[in-house]
């Protein structure tokens, strides 16, 4: 969790510029638009102004006046072609063009100043003054006295031109001046928008890429993920060279789930990545080292001496796990199963090295934890037999094909029978007898130990229901019988349908159950002991915690491993051992049953170390319910016979002899 949440940090902190970068941009964008707007309709003004008109009325009027200087000039002259007509319109646009220069909204347009006032007033004055005098020209005398008056009117004109063209000279050198301001700044904007483009592409490349990253690797070791360790397989079987150079190294960590269980999820992340730093420097050799799934790994090698290679590397990791891993305040031992496959002829694809990897991980599992084991194309055998035994697993309940025989458990001191146990048996319709070893773990895994399960309970308490009231009747559960929410409802429920007295069945578990599904586990049987239900603690000393169990439910029985038993020849300890327990039962207020006694030496070891009860070849083998009938009623006969009570004996014995 903690990798996340840097991980959620430091992502924040490279993404928190973004919205800023996306803002400025589309500022940016905007403003250049605005920009590119404005000076298209500043230049569109300058070019329609009318300011242009007035300077042209003011550089048009020096021109008008020359001419009419000329046509008064050449009116009198001998053999002229000017008319008063002529005469009259010259003089009409002059005085026109002076109207216009006086009006307020010429003088405002061309921004006149003082000087160009007074020069405007005394052409227009002069002009005004002649107006009677052109009206009545009538001989040459006449025409010299009108161009004495408009012979300083030039130089007026001139001047006004030269002040206008100025004038005007200073707002066009303003215009271009804020012509080039916009264009400088529209270029900054146009600079900051590529700008601004430039670090989209880079930010969006370095997402890209970290996406990419993200996508191939882990994110809680760091490790390439299953999708790149299935790219670079590929890459390497497709590389055409000898098959036997490529092998894969699988493994995984044996009981990771106890460790999630009872320290947390967290503690099981932080082992995952301890995992990886420990073992990646071991693993420089390989192609890839990536995390699968879970608590999965794998590793690619890629050598002449593959087999080899894989093999040592093998051995490496095992010997890593020899360490305890340190979480937090609290010292972790696991260890790790590893299956390692060669390429071989065989294998088409490289999905099929990967699938024979993971038959001989499945392998070690199946027998060993915490060893190595080589693929070989006998365990691709042996898992197609155990699917095609999976799906005839699923149609075996439906077709009647299961039965129960029962090994009874006798006094130790009169040998008589107390309780029997129920052992399910799978009568195959081709393969014959089918031993529980093969298909009960195929039925935990698959979930079909749920219904078989119930069907168990139910048949051992029909069978039970015909004995006499003086024999119990004993049932294994299994660890995973303890998730399925109707066991406790089908065991009442089987009771009931059998008018079986509740203190008749025993209930048997092993430490694995409890450790599995410790709370669960726990609550299910208190309630069935309130009912009446027997519990018996099944192959007790073979776990670590099985002295804590003791402490911490109430057993009514303890079932002694046969290890125990078994071993007594060869090891003097053994029966100290079971006289130990014995001592410790009897003073808990329980009962105990020596499994696996097949010799008289282990009868008499068993009963001088104080035990009770025995089950075992000794006294009998597996069989069937007419067999135990047969069984049950010799017994009966024998102590009828002899003049004895039956079942006196098993009062001391809760839950075997009522």
């Amino acid at each position: 969790m903690d990798r996340v949440r840097a991980l959620a940090r430091t992502a924040r902190r490279e993404y928190r510029w973004e919205p800023l970068l996306l803002g400025t941009t589309a500022v940016l964008g905007l403003s250049a638009a605005a920009l590119l707007f404005f000076s298209a309709q500043y230049m569109k003004r300058i070019s329609m102004s009318p300011e242009n008109n007035v300077i042209y009325e003011v550089m048009t009027t020096y021109p008008e006046l020359t001419r009419l200087q000329a046509t008064v000039a050449t009116r009198f002259l001998p053999g002229s072609t000017v008319s008063d007509q002529d005469v009259a319109l010259r003089f009409a646009i002059v005085e026109n063009r002076m109207q216009v220069l006086g009006t307020e909204s010429s003088r405002r347009l061309r921004q006149d100043g003082a000087e160009a006032s007074v020069l405007i007033e005394r052409m227009r004055s002069a002009v005004a003054s002649v107006a009677p005098q052109m009206a009545a020209l009538r001989d040459p005398a006449d025409a010299v006295a009108v161009l004495k008056v408009f012979e300083p009117l030039n130089v007026h004109a001139t001047r006004l031109a030269a002040l206008t063209t100025s004038a005007a000279a200073t707002r066009i050198a303003d215009s271009e001046q804020k012509l080039i301001d916009i264009y400088w700044l529209l270029l900054a904007e146009i600079l900051g928008l590529l700008t601004c483009g430039v670090i989209l592409i880079v930010l969006l490349q370095r997402t890209r890429k970290k996406a990419e990253d993200s996508a191939a690797s882990d994110f809680l070791t760091g490790l390439p993920n299953r999708m790149s360790f299935n790219t670079v397989l590929s890459a390497e079987f497709d590389k055409g060279e000898p098959k036997d150079t490529l092998a894969v190294v699988m493994f995984d960590l044996d009981l990771f789930k106890n460790v999630n269980d009872t320290l947390g999820h967290a503690a099981g992340d932080s082992l995952l990545r301890l995992v990886a730093e420990r073992l990646s420097p071991l693993l420089t050799d390989a192609c890839l080292f990536a995390r699968l799934s879970g608590d999965e790994f794998a590793a690619i090698f890629r050598s002449p001496q593959a087999e080899v290679l894989s093999q040592v590397a093998a051995r490496q990791l095992r010997l890593a796990f020899a360490a305890p891993f340190q979480i937090a305040e609290t010292r972790v031992q696991c260890s790790a199963s590893i299956g390692i496959a060669v390429c071989g002829e065989d294998d088409v694809t490289p999905e099929d090295l990967l699938k024979n990897a993971d038959l001989a991980l499945y392998a070690v599992k199946d027998d060993r934890r915490g060893d190595i084991r080589m693929y070989h194309p006998q365990m691709k055998e042996a898992y197609l037999a155990r699917q095609n035994l999976s799906k005839d697993l699923e149609m075996a309940l439906f077709k009647d094909e299961f039965e129960l025989n029962f090994q009874p458990v006798v006094s130790l001191a009169t040998g008589l029978t107390c309780s029997l146990e129920a052992l399910i048996r799978w009568r195959h319709p081709v393969r014959g007898m089918v031993s529980p070893a093969d298909f009960i773990p195929i039925a935990e895994e698959s979930a079909m130990i749920l219904p078989i399960g119930r069907w168990v309970i139910g048949e051992a308490c029909a069978a039970a229901s015909g004995w006499p009231e003086t024999i119990g009747i004993g049932v294994n559960l299994s660890a995973r019988q303890f998730v399925d929410p109707e066991l406790g409802p089908s065991i009442v429920d089987a009771l009931s349908r059998h008018g079986l007295e509740p203190s008749r069945l025993t209930l048997e578990i092993t430490e694995t159950a409890l450790i599995q599904n410790d709370h669960t586990v726990v609550g299910i049987l208190n309630a069935l002991r309130e009912i009446g239900v027997k519990i018996s603690l099944d192959d007790f000393g073979t776990g670590y915690a099985s002295l804590s169990y003791l402490t911490r439910f109430p057993f009514d029985t303890i079932k002694i491993d046969q290890s125990f038993v078994r071993g007594s020849p060869q090891h003097g300890n053994s029966g100290t051992i079971v006289e130990a327990i014995c001592d410790l039962a009897d003073k808990l207020g329980m009962s105990t049953v020596a499994e696996g006694i097949e010799t008289e030496q282990q009868l008499a070891m068993v009963r001088a170390a104080g035990c009770r009860y025995g089950q075992g070849y000794l006294f009998a083998r597996p069989m069937t319910a007419a067999q135990c009938a047969a069984r049950l009623c010799a017994e009966r006969l024998r102590h009828v016979s002899s003049g004895k009570t039956p079942g006196n004996e098993g009062h001391a014995a809760p839950g075997l002899c009522r």
